[in-house]
C-alpha cells in the first residue's frame, strides 16, 4: 500500500494548488458570465497501472457457517502476477449548469501469473492448501464503474473548485488454478465480488489560458455496506491542451489504493490493492 508520507505529500500538493488557484476567485465573484465550453465532456485513452501491489486472504467457509482464516498472500511476489498493465479508460461528465454536474468512469484490467510455489511452509487459500512445489496459475480481472455528482462552489473562466459524492463499484474476479505436485490433481479457488464504495470527492481546475489547464481530483472514503467494508483513496493530477475549442489531448498521473473486507456468498476474506498510474487521452467537449 502507499505510505502515509506519500498520501500526505499528494494531499498537500493538491490542496495547495487548489487554494492558490481559487484564492483570488473567492475574493471576487464565485461565478462569472463565461460560456460553458465543456458542458458535455468525454475522454478516452490509455491507462497504464504500474507498481501494482495486491494482497489477498481467502477464508474457508464451512457448511455450518464457521470461518477459517486463510493465509495473507502477496500475489505479485509469491505467484509472479504481472505488476503492471495497460488498458483503455473512459471518463466524462455532463454539466446541468455552472454549479452541478454528474461524472462517470470505467476501466477493466486483466493480469496473469504462472509460478511454482517455492515457500518453506504450506499456505491455505480458501479450502485449498498449497504445498511447496505446487504449480499455480493466477488470473486477476478487475473492473471499476464509478458515477459521481459534484457541486462547483467556484466556477469562473479561470478557476473552478468543487466538492461532491459518488459511488464506486469495484468488481473483483481472482482465480487461482493449482496443480498439485506428484500427480495429486488440480484444484481451483476463486474470489469474486462487486463491492459498492461511496466516496467523497473534491478537486479544482486552473486555466492557464484558453488552451492549457490543470485539473486536480481526490476521492476518499471508507464505509461498511452489508457484507462488505472498504476504504478507497484516489488522487489524480491532469494537464490538458485544447487543440480546437471542442477537441484536445491530456495526460497525468494517479495514485490509487483500495482495502476490502468481505463476507459474501462468493468471497469471504480480505483484499488490499494499490498502484501508481499514468494516462494519455483524447477529449471532446461541447
Amino acid at each position: 500500500m502507499n505510505s502515509p508520507v506519500h498520501k500526505t505529500l499528494l494531499a498537500v500538493v493538491a490542496c495547495a494548488a487548489i487554494c492558490a488557484g481559487t484564492g483570488s476567485a473567492l475574493a471576487q465573484n464565485r461565478y462569472d458570465d463565461h460560456e460553458l465550453t465543456d458542458r458535455f465532456l468525454i475522454t478516452l485513452g490509455g491507462y497504464s497501472q504500474t507498481d501494482i501491489r495486491t494482497t489477498i486472504r481467502i477464508d474457508a467457509k464451512t457448511p455450518e457457517g464457521a470461518i477459517g482464516a486463510g493465509t495473507v498472500i502477496a500475489l505479485e511476489s509469491l505467484f509472479d502476477l504481472d505488476d503492471e498493465v495497460t488498458t483503455a479508460r473512459l471518463d466524462g461528465w455532463y454539466r446541468f449548469n455552472k454549479r452541478h454536474r454528474i461524472g462517470w468512469t470505467f476501466w477493466r484490467t486483466e493480469r496473469t501469473g504462472l509460478s511454482t510455489y517455492n515457500g518453506d511452509e504450506p499456505i491455505e487459500i480458501g479450502d485449498v492448501v498449497i504445498d511447496p512445489g505446487d504449480f499455480v496459475a493466477t488470473d486477476d480481472v478487475s473492473h471499476l464503474y464509478a458515477v459521481n455528482w459534484s457541486y462547483s462552489f467556484v466556477n469562473t473562466s479561470k478557476y473552478e473548485a468543487w466538492v461532491g459524492a459518488g459511488l464506486n463499484f469495484q468488481k473483483i474476479d481472482k482465480t487461482l488454478d493449482i496443480s498439485v505436485g506428484g500427480g495429486g490433481g488440480q484444484f481451483q479457488e476463486e474470489a469474486k465480488a462487486t463491492v459498492p464504495i461511496p466516496t467523497l470527492n473534491f478537486g479544482g481546475r486552473w486555466n492557464f489560458n484558453k488552451r492549457w489547464r490543470l485539473l486536480l481530483m481526490q476521492q476518499v472514503f471508507g464505509i461498511k455496506i452489508g457484507d462488505y467494508s472498504g476504504k478507497l483513496d484516489n488522487t489524480r493530477i491532469l494537464v490538458e491542451f485544447n487543440i480546437t475549442p471542442n477537441f484536445g489531448i491530456g495526460g497525468g498521473v494517479e495514485r490509487f489504493s483500495l482495502e476490502v473486507e468481505a463476507e459474501g456468498d462468493e468471497f469471504v476474506g480480505q483484499l488490499d490493492t494499490s498502484y501508481s498510474a499514468f494516462t494519455l487521452y483524447l477529449k471532446g467537449q461541447f
